[in-house]
């Protein structure tokens, strides 16, 4: 999942494979085996939140 944070920033979210977090100094890829514990919940729990607020609000996008 991509995930456009604002102008300058972005997050792509492969769960279980990696993370790169993208803004104006680059970008930064991380590998899910390198994460730890806490960084994991954390972008699992991103995943899940943007994943709950698409699917509440994908209906009304298409009309």
């Amino acid at each position: 999942m991509m995930i456009k944070i604002n102008a300058k920033e972005s997050v792509e979210i492969v769960e279980g494979v990696f993370v790169s977090v993208i803004n104006e100094s680059g970008a930064k890829y991380h590998s899910w085996d390198e994460l730890t514990e806490s960084q994991i919940e954390c972008f699992s729990g991103m995943n899940r939140e943007f994943q709950e607020v698409y699917a509440k609000f994908k209906d009304s996008m298409t009309e």
